[in-house]
């Protein structure tokens, strides 16, 4: 059986009205009670031949049930329908139907015109109904059973953070019109970007896409703030497995943020989307950023906007009245608002007034409904404190977390503010949050108040979330974040007392520390706690070159440097072949001695490690700045490594990233072949052609990126584009593509409502 608890008594209805509609073969119309004498489903707002009548009644008795219908006998005597049918949520026997028909036996033909729970799923189950099941998102939803695979690593990769709370969010999400067009773009282009002011439902849509196609068999990969440097290379093994690629605030969550590669790697990414027909690419952001991101960066305005790459962008402010007043009613329902809140939300139409503001946005809605914040205000006062919220949206949080919340709460807030957008590892969170307790002579530290802390907030303003056993801990959502930036912007004691008592790396890149300059020319840089040894390195490292800073607190980081050379890369620093080069240069081996440090065993790893793009680094960098000595004293075993990365490098080409510089459409035209019937396109000949251009283009980056080479090395290394290994399926696959249009089994379908003769949210308000 179906799960109908999930429904609302608005959404029962709606499916009501679609199962009655096939059953009858009529069109049916729906009414606000109040103005209708009782009427839930008609075929005609006038004439009212066929009456419907709906009883939600979900896990109720069905003494209670009966009572109600007795209720009703009298109004239907006197609308004297031709035909009266009623569905309900409650199990009923034999006896039970017949006790009911036999009260309005002269308006039904028999027991079955009353649709019990059972009735309506054995109609449901049956093949030639699957339209409505798939119609109504929720009743589909668990008929996939997805909801319990939502932990099922090998389909939610990295996901813990984004599933957070996702059944409670799957139960009050609504299938607005924005949500069937982001389906039916993403179909038909594959890529997406969501945009839209903070709280407009931006992540909620990303997660039930998600869902949606998990459902359909895509595993789901997910990223925040940008982070995509690992996605690509996951993906790119497994071309043929259907993949949703989630980047959810991918330029940033408060201001425009990208790193230095990630222009690069976003268009990487993107391309290889668009070359597989099998993945799809959801982004979302906040459309001021992305405004920023336009505004400041030609490269990624460029990206934007070029037609080529298919990415459509859709404004995710545009809901409908219905989608809104859904919304909001939703939360009512399933977070069990009581009733005398309710009542003054009915009272006078309140909810029109709510649903119409300037200021709604979803994020608000769950706000206001959530028990530990309505719970501040009597019911009769509930319209005015929602109302309050909506001309006051970036003051929501205020009252609580300066009123309500104690002194270490709302030190652990900033604190975790101090050190994340998203979330962080417990135990970095838990360091810095007790260092600043223990410099706090007022709070009692005989108590262990971060986990007193923890209980408060949980669920209210923080959320925990756990990953391979560790614990992540972050604000339930942005809102929260808004509210700590601008109260931090005005509050200069706080945040001089966070920089004073900062312990965490995280914490300067956030500007809650002194500046890292003057932090590296201290010394003090090591006594700061970093992600891993690798970010301390390059980060320590990395200033130490840019500034030139010799300090005695340095010499056993640059040593640690050059015993284990590093692979590793961290956002804004220099890679290691650069450290590398630096560091050997005469100020800084006068210093530090670096030439001493060189071990012979970790050089040989160090070259065996490096890449071709990495060796081009160190080439360019070692004629920049000198530094030569491996040419004449490890000439062979340099001479080996930069080979076999050439080899690895001409073996391992990735061709979706070319296939955007040719002119595919030209070179269909130009090979074509008549079969005996008409013409058709020569794919062999094709994928001939654009194997040679890429080996061709391989061949000359290769010759580019070795071209620093002293003339003796470059003429013991052989290239040719024979050696280049294209993947020729992957190239077919392209080709095949390009020739023929994804199909799909969605079928993309206007909301209709059936709304008859009021207004839509008089209806849903009922």
């Amino acid at each position: 059986m179906y799960n109908y608890n999930n429904l609302s008594d608005f959404e029962f209805e709606i499916l009501c009205r679609d199962i009655m509609q096939k059953r009858l073969g009529v069109k049916l119309y729906t009414f606000q009670k109040g103005r209708d004498g009782g009427i839930d489903i008609t075929d005609d707002p006038k004439n009212k031949k066929i009456i419907i009548q709906v009883k939600h009644y979900i896990n109720s008795k069905y003494s209670d049930l009966l009572g109600t219908l007795k209720k009703e006998v009298q109004k239907v005597k006197e609308l004297k329908p031709e035909k009266y049918y009623i569905c309900c949520a409650v199990n009923l026997t034999a006896k039970n139907k017949q006790e009911i028909y036999d009260m309005f036996s002269d308006y039904m033909e028999s027991a079955n015109d009353i649709m019990s729970l059972i009735d309506i799923d054995d109609f449901l189950e049956r093949p030639e109904n699957v339209d409505i099941v798939r119609k109504n998102y929720k009743i589909w939803l668990e008929s996939t059973e997805i909801l319990n695979e939502i932990f099922n690593q090998n389909i939610f990769i990295d996901c813990e953070a984004f599933l957070y709370n996702i059944e409670e969010d799957s139960r009050r999400f609504v299938e607005t019109g924005c949500y069937y067009e982001c389906l039916e773009i993403l179909e038909k282009e594959r890529m997406l970007l969501l945009l839209g002011m903070p709280g407009t439902g931006k992540t909620m849509t990303t997660k039930m896409l998600a869902i949606y196609y998990a459902s359909k068999g895509h595993r789901i990969r997910y990223t925040t703030n940008g982070d995509i440097s690992d996605i690509k290379n996951a993906i790119s093994t497994q071309t043929d497995l259907p993949e949703i690629i989630l980047l959810d605030d991918c330029l940033g969550q408060h201001y425009f943020r990208v790193k230095e590669t990630q222009g690069n790697e976003l268009l990487s990414l993107v391309k290889y989307v668009s070359c597989h027909k099998n993945k799809k690419l959801i982004m979302n952001s906040r459309v001021t950023i992305f405004q920023q991101a336009k505004e400041h960066v030609i490269e990624f305005r460029q990206f934007a906007e070029d037609e080529k790459f298919k990415i459509k962008i859709l404004d995710m402010g545009k809901l409908s009245i219905a989608d809104k007043g859904r919304i909001f009613h939703n939360h009512i329902y399933f977070k069990g608002l009581p009733a005398d809140y309710y009542q003054d939300i009915l009272k006078d139409y309140h909810y029109r007034e709510i649903v119409k503001h300037t200021n709604y946005t979803p994020r608000i809605m769950e706000f206001v409904t959530r028990e530990y914040n309505y719970k501040k205000v009597s019911g009769d006062h509930y319209y005015e404190y929602v109302i309050h919220c909506l001309e006051n949206p970036t003051e929501i949080w205020h009252d609580e977390f300066s009123e309500k919340l104690q002194q270490e709460d709302r030190i652990f807030l900033t604190t975790l503010y101090s050190l994340t957008d998203t979330s962080i590892d417990e135990n970095r969170l838990k360091r810095a949050f007790n260092y600043r307790l223990r410099n706090n002579t007022i709070v009692d530290t005989s108590r262990n108040i971060f986990e007193e802390v923890l209980k408060r907030l949980e669920g209210a303003f923080i959320q925990i979330v756990e990953k391979n056993r560790k614990k992540a801990i972050g604000v339930i959502n942005p809102s929260v974040n808004d509210f700590l930036k601008e109260y931090l912007q005005k509050n200069d004691v706080e945040r001089e007392n966070i920089k004073e008592n900062a312990t965490e790396y995280e914490q300067i890149k956030r500007g809650f520390s002194e500046n890292i300059e003057d932090i590296i020319r201290s010394g003090e840089a090591i006594s700061y706690n970093y992600t891993d040894l690798n970010e301390k390195l390059y980060v320590i490292l990395t200033y130490i070159c840019r500034l030139e800073v010799f300090h005695d607190n340095y010499k056993y980081t640059v040593e640690r440097f050059f015993k284990s050379l590093p692979y590793g890369y961290v956002e804004g620093m220099m890679g290691r072949c650069e450290i590398f080069i630096r560091l050997l240069s005469d100020k800084f081996d006068a210093f530090y001695d670096t030439y001493a440090c060189l071990d012979d065993g970790s050089l040989k790893e160090f070259f065996d490690d490096l890449d071709l793009g990495e060796f081009q680094v160190l080439t360019e960098l070692a004629e920049k700045y000198g530094i030569d000595f491996f040419y004449v004293k490890y000439r062979d075993v340099f001479l080996e490594a930069i080979k076999a990365a050439i080899l690895a490098y001409m073996e391992n080409v990735d061709a979706d990233v070319y296939y955007g510089d040719y002119d595919i459409s030209d070179l269909l035209s130009q090979n074509m072949i008549y079969n005996g019937c008409y013409e058709k396109v020569d794919t062999e000949s094709v994928v001939d052609i654009v194997c040679d251009w890429i080996k061709e283009d391989v061949e000359q980056e290769v010759y580019g990126m070795i071209k620093k080479l002293p003339q003796d090395l470059l003429n013991t290394i052989e290239i040719s584009k024979k050696d280049v290994n294209i993947g020729r399926s992957d190239v077919e696959g392209y080709i095949e593509n390009y020739l023929e249009p994804s199909e799909s089994e969605y079928e993309p379908h206007e909301m209709d409502y059936g709304i008859g003769g009021t207004d839509v949210l008089d209806y849903i308000f009922k």
